[in-house]
């Protein structure tokens, strides 16, 4: 693991949209060491954050997971592009290509919109984010005349941009950073669009429709305009409003003025510098007098790496100790080499070019001859056929030694089991690499002949069947899952757990029950891949407990263990966001959030000293609540706490303004 020097300039601190909630230990993940499918996005206290043009990740909150590793990977159509490991600081903090953090390893990813970052922690909790789209195109200053009158815009900074399908306009929020502006009659160090209240020391008005956006700040004077202009624009997306918690999950950051490129000093490289991966299927033969001939699939190109140029066949003249070669093009599959010495051996292989070479594939040693080559036949027999029972009951592995071509590549292997009535009653596909294949559905105590048959463009050939009975074990059942993460919701729960393992025959899903103090037990069916579920219709006040097997034709696991942070009871509750504020000229409260329960409900404050600010005030029928009220005879706290008549409960930090 590399690690970035603490010494270089601090972070670009980011703008929080409203002051942070606290979560439960119910929101916190823990368990044992498989892994688990991430929440995506994450639902708090722990948030990822990526800043594309840096190529930069952090995650922070996760002070459950504060000591232990967490892994980094980014994702793009489901193949790795970057990953990266470093240990979670006290804070939960942690980050990636920025000085003080950790460096990518081996290649820096050049993150995008729609790339799939995912953290897995030692513990075997996991969050993972999908990068916004949203990108600034341009930014313009615009002259306006000045004029006596007060109020009156001198001067203009107009942003515009791009966003896709992925970014909701809603969640998104275009901002320009500049800390010199405190200091001017802006009065602020970053102003945004959408704005919470209408500024009064600058204009501001913007839209966003049809995948494109504008922001046009007004200032009221040249001086302001020109400090605006200079300052760091940058356009934020982020994927939820969590529940329970103020904050900008799964939250992108583009910034306009970052250079687009590798990593900081030390880390490496960008993907540019990456060479393609070699060619697959790599055949050669004699072909004429002095001739060599070779064929290949083609290679690829890691994500970003430039474009594939073309091939290079390569033999190796041990006699003279040089190589001779021959370069074709991105699109060719087989090129000639002639002019080599007949009755002399040359090893051959071929690389992938894209201005760099990749690893060399081997196509392993031809001999050179005068013969006029043979017409291509199938390839001789695989070899070495060895048959056992697989680790599922029902299934064997068949392993075999590679077939030697016949002037045509092998192109794969196909295995049969034969019942003795000579029907096929399984069959599993091999590639030409391959040297070995697991068939499924068959039956214990059977006996089967076992086909391995070579395949290539000029025929096939089967091997001996090798007959083999296979094994009748007693099936057993799976490993008892983990839970890891247990979120109540208003009259919902959302669970997630670590996949069991198998026994000897496969999983067949999950059940997951919650069953009240008394009454029935509410029920739901996941499938076999499911690492989460959603309980619905309970009742909120109520507490449940929960309970969770694996099924399989064996019967079911033991019940399901919890995480040290996964409670196995939960009660289901009206649930609260909100930011707040408080004025100090005018002793204001300015306080605003949500509720998810939306009839009859109203919001109670109190700061942290219990001291109740203001009256109560009532959840609208879209499930936001406001109170604002001067001199309520509640002094300032760093907290306040808003409580619903429906039961559900949030602290708010509160931001300080004159």
């Amino acid at each position: 693991m590399q690690t970035q020097s603490a010494q270089q300039q601090p972070r670009r601190q980011r703008r929080s949209r409203g002051a942070l909630v606290a979560l439960t230990a119910a929101g916190l993940v823990a368990g044992g060491t498989s892994a688990v499918v991430a929440a995506n996005p994450p639902t708090g206290p722990g948030n990822i954050e990526i800043f594309t043009k840096r190529d930069m990740v952090a995650i922070e909150g996760y002070t459950a997971q504060a000591g232990q590793t967490a892994d980094i990977t980014v994702k793009r159509g489901g193949s790795v592009i970057g990953m990266a490991s470093g240990t979670v600081d006290s804070t939960g903090f942690l980050e990636v290509n920025h000085p003080g953090g950790v460096c990518w390893d081996l290649v820096t990813p050049n993150i995008q919109g729609g790339d799939e970052v995912n953290v897995q922690f030692t513990d075997g909790s996991s969050d993972g984010a999908i990068a916004g789209s949203a990108v600034i195109t341009s930014v313009e200053k615009v002259d306006m005349p000045a004029t006596e009158a007060a109020g009156d815009v001198e001067g203009q900074v107009v942003i515009e941009g791009t966003y896709g399908a992925d970014v909701d306009p809603a969640r998104m929020e275009v901002e320009i950073v500049n800390p010199d502006m405190r200091d001017m009659g802006i009065g602020e160090r970053a102003i945004g669009w959408p704005s919470d209240d209408a500024p009064t020391t600058y204009a501001i008005d913007g839209t966003a429709a049809d995948g494109k956006f504008s922001v046009t700040y007004g200032f009221f004077s040249a001086a302001e305009r020109d400090a605006a202009f200079a300052g760091d624009p940058a356009v934020a997306s982020w994927q939820a409003d969590a529940v329970g918690v103020e904050m900008q999950l799964g939250l992108t950051i583009s910034e306009f003025k970052e250079i687009d490129g590798p990593g900081f000093g030390g880390c490496p490289a960008g993907p540019t510098g990456q060479a393609a991966n070699p060619p697959t299927n790599v055949f050669a033969k004699a072909d004429g007098s002095g001739n060599i001939t070779a064929t290949w699939d083609y290679g690829t190109v890691p994500a970003d790496a430039p474009a594939m140029t073309g091939y290079k066949l390569i033999a190796k003249d041990t006699v003279l100790n040089q190589e001779i070669s021959a370069t074709v093009g991105a699109d060719a599959t087989t090129a000639t080499l002639r002019g080599l010495v007949n009755g002399q051996e040359y090893p051959v292989e071929v690389v992938a070019l894209n201005g760099q070479a990749s690893t060399p594939a081997s196509a392993g040693t031809v001999m050179v001859s005068d013969a006029a080559p043979s017409a291509p036949a199938a390839p001789a027999e695989a070899g070495g056929v060895s048959v056992k029972d697989g680790a599922m009951a029902g299934t064997a592995e068949v392993t075999w030694t590679a077939a030697a071509a016949n002037g045509s590549a092998v192109t794969g292997y196909r295995v049969d089991a034969m019942a003795a009535d000579g029907t096929v009653a399984a069959k599993a596909d091999a590639a030409a690499g391959d040297t070995s294949a697991t068939l499924a559905g068959l039956t214990g105590g059977t006996e089967y002949g076992f086909v391995v048959t070579a395949i290539s463009g000029a025929g096939e050939t089967a091997a001996p069947a090798v007959q083999y009975t296979l094994g009748s074990p007693a099936l057993t059942a799976p490993t008892a899952p983990n839970v890891v993460r247990v979120v109540p919701g208003n009259g919902t729960a959302n669970v997630e757990w670590q996949s069991s393992t198998a026994g000897n025959t496969p999983i067949t899903g999950y059940r997951l029950t919650a069953t009240p103090g008394t009454g029935e037990a509410v029920k739901v069916d996941a499938a076999a891949d499911a690492t989460s579920a959603t309980l619905s219709g309970l009742t909120n006040g109520t507490t449940y407990t929960l309970g969770l097997v694996a099924t399989s034709a064996a019967g079911d696991s033991a019940p399901a263990s919890f995480g040290s942070n996964a409670s196995v009871t939960l009660t289901p509750n009206d649930q609260i966001t909100g930011t707040a504020q408080y004025r100090t000229d005018d002793s204001e409260w300015r306080v605003s959030g949500s509720a998810s329960i939306t009839t009859g409900n109203s919001i109670t404050l109190r700061n942290a000293d219990g001291i109740q600010i203001g009256q109560p005030v009532t959840v609208a029928a879209d499930g936001t609540w406001t109170y604002r009220g001067r001199n309520s005879g509640a002094p300032y706290t760093a907290t306040v706490t808003a409580t619903s008549s429906a039961g559900g409960e949030a602290t708010i930090n509160v931001t300080r303004r004159r």
